[in-house]
């Protein structure tokens, strides 16, 4: 609990935000963040993903990150209590989704045509995510997990890759099981998707994700109709373009943003994740202490980015 007379932490700020509560200024975290990047970033630290992971969040001034629970060696970490010096910010453990692991396995072509002719496939592999996703709540008591991310890339640019009535009938059920076990385990539920998931946000939100993840508008999803169309029903995350928009817009974006949504509802961040290949000099304009960071990048790897 927030105790009078303090700062409040990057944690209580993310749980204010989540809950639509005054919050000045906003968080901002990364849900994807490339360990290669990190290794970059910090090559002092190099494969050390609890230093660098407290590095990035001190220099960036972010409140949030996420954890790749699909990592061995980053599930290794959180069941050795690894991560207990991050108690003050707000961790979310990413678990790909169903539709992930069926084209995994199967290819995109024949995931996505399972799914439209009833899910068979999509039913077995559910079955064993959801036992994931149990036995990654259960093992959250003893660490600092504050939330967990199904990531499920289901739609483009042009919209789902399967009709709206499919995913009700085959994948609603699968997210509202899994956001069942994520809530009873006294967590939140974050949901991330690229592209223009806007027909399916409602189900979403009636099947109890907490926030939606990140607001693609390269696939012409619009923050500020989002939070006209659904108010604090859900919290977003992400938004900032930093492959598309100059660092004008980033910073008249970021302006706006927090005038908007001063009552809470939003997670700042990139909509791309950090990685070699999205990051630049406009970060800066998101997080000003980018710059700072950025020195330690190796000249090898702005080379390979020219």
């Amino acid at each position: 609990m927030e105790e009078k007379g303090r700062p409040p932490l990057p944690v209580e700020q993310v749980i204010r935000t989540l809950r639509h509560e005054p919050v000045h200024p906003l968080p901002r975290g990364e849900l994807f963040v490339s360990p290669n990047l990190l290794d970059s970033l910090f090559p002092h630290e190099e494969g050390d993903l609890l230093r660098q992971s407290a590095s990035l969040l001190r220099e960036l001034k972010l409140s949030l990150i996420g954890v790749d629970l699909e990592n061995q060696r980053t599930y290794d970490l959180l069941s050795k209590r690894a991560f207990q010096g991050l108690e003050s910010y707000f961790l979310v453990g990413t678990l790909n989704g169903p539709v992930a692991r069926l084209i995994e396995r199967e290819g995109f072509f024949k995931g996505i045509l399972d799914i439209a002719q009833g899910g068979l496939l999509l039913s077995e592999i559910s079955a064993r995510f959801l036992d994931d996703v149990a036995r990654t709540a259960q093992g959250t008591s003893s660490v600092p997990i504050r939330a967990i991310a199904i990531a499920d890339d289901i739609a483009g640019s042009q919209g789902l890759f399967f009709s709206p009535g499919d995913f009700l009938q085959n994948l609603w059920p699968i997210y509202r099981k899994a956001v069942d076990i994520i809530k009873a385990a006294g967590l939140f539920a974050f949901f991330h998707s690229d592209g223009d998931i806007r027909k399916i946000v409602d189900p979403l939100i009636e099947g109890g994700f907490d926030c939606l993840h990140p607001v693609d508008a390269q696939a012409g999803q619009n923050l500020y109709e989002w939070k006209k169309a659904f108010g604090d029903r859900i919290c977003f995350m992400g938004h900032i373009d930093l492959v598309a928009w100059s660092r004008e817009r980033i910073e008249e974006e970021v302006s706006r943003a927090e005038k908007s949504f001063s009552r809470g509802g939003l997670i700042l961040g990139s909509s791309c994740g950090l990685s070699i290949e999205t990051v630049s000099d406009r970060l800066g304009a998101l997080y000003p202490g980018w710059k700072r960071v950025a020195s330690h990048l190796e000249e090898k790897v702005w080379k390979r980015r020219r």
